[in-house]
């Protein structure tokens, strides 16, 4: 594998050391499928296109992070719940399992290590990230995905139903959410040893727009912090996590879940989080992926992220990427624009 310093540079962000170029992460999935002309849903069949699109596309837009095609409603299949699968976007649960105790009682997990458990799982996540390995010939990063552990809950008991919950029985979620985290966790560590080199997990139901801070401390945090820890234990990697939406009071915690890097959503405000991470933990973002990266001129993206690398990434740190995932539909010149502003910042 050709050593080009994407790793490098992205340890240096890490390590809140300034470099030559700013990192940068395209934040894509299912965009690279898009841009290659294919189906999401022949990228899911087929884990050498889904490696391939998204080699070429990480490559293409100058990103040092690669995601092959990954559909984070996969897993839910496999445990036998009712997901649709359009041909092009990601599934999409049509009916929540977990109704009381004796459902959550009743929960069995697959074993990701055993394919006949999970096809749609081995097919889509394991076979991707292990041809994504294959095929790559430059050092960027590799990344699994899954739904942090009370955004996994929320699909088993649906989200609305579990956040009433919260208020009417809250030692059931706490079971729910204490018993889906070793689950999440087995699924990282079969990504990483797939080919996945650093843990990416995403988990929109922890946003403040949905919890207060006071129920993530209570909820979400005890088993974020199982499945972190977990996982570096079994393989040292870095971890990598997003939250959507409303995040500033919760990022001074994110130290203490040990948490790498932690990805905001764009409607953040950027000095704000830079000023809440303390330097304490490095911190990625937030392009409006809607306005700039779908919607915008290369020139209007620049100028975002010089602003953002401005506020956030001149003492190292920072990670440039989408507040959120990149739009299907995104021009690759947009994304591209980000990636180049990563390195020509520099050069001013």
């Amino acid at each position: 594998m050709k050593d080009a310093g994407h790793r490098e540079c992205i340890r240096a962000a890490l390590d809140h050391e300034t470099a030559d170029r700013t990192p940068v992460n395209n934040f894509a999935l299912v965009t690279a499928a898009r841009s290659a002309g294919f189906t999401v849903e022949t990228a899911r069949k087929d884990p050498k296109i889904s490696a391939k699109v998204s080699i070429d596309y990480s490559l293409k837009t100058l990103s040092d992070f690669v995601k092959p095609v990954l559909d984070s409603q996969v897993p839910f299949a496999d445990l036998g719940m009712n997901v649709r699968f359009p041909e092009d976007d990601y599934g999409y649960i049509k009916e929540h399992p977990v109704k009381d105790m004796e459902g959550i009682d009743d929960l069995a997990f697959f074993d990701p290590n055993v394919a006949k458990e999970c096809p749609m799982f081995t097919q889509v996540i394991v076979n991707g990230l292990e041809e994504t390995s294959r095929m790559l010939e430059e050092d960027l990063h590799i990344c699994g995905l899954s739904w942090g552990p009370i955004t996994t809950a929320g699909y088993l008991m649906g989200t609305e139903d579990m956040l009433m919950m919260t208020m009417m029985e809250p030692d059931m979620v706490k079971k729910l959410v204490g018993k889906v985290a070793p689950f999440v966790t087995s699924m990282q560590n079969k990504m990483i040893d797939s080919g996945a080199t650093v843990m990416w997990m995403a988990d929109p139901t922890s946003s403040g727009d949905l919890i207060s801070p006071t129920s993530f401390k209570e909820y979400s945090y005890p088993a974020l912090k199982e499945v972190i820890s977990d996982v570096k234990t079994e393989h040292g990697v870095q971890s990598f996590l997003h939250i959507c939406g409303n995040s500033l009071e919760i990022m001074p915690l994110m130290p203490e879940l040990k948490v790498d890097c932690f990805s905001f959503d764009h409607a953040v405000d950027i000095e704000k989080a830079h000023i809440k991470a303390g330097g304490k933990v490095a911190l990625m973002g937030n392009v409006d992926p809607v306005r700039l990266i779908l919607s915008g001129s290369p020139a209007d993206i620049k100028k975002e992220c010089y602003k953002l690398i401005d506020t956030a990434g001149r003492d190292g740190g920072f990670i440039l990427a989408p507040g959120c995932e990149t739009p299907q539909a995104s021009p690759d010149e947009n994304v591209r624009a980000m990636g180049q502003s990563g390195i020509d910042y520099w050069k001013q």
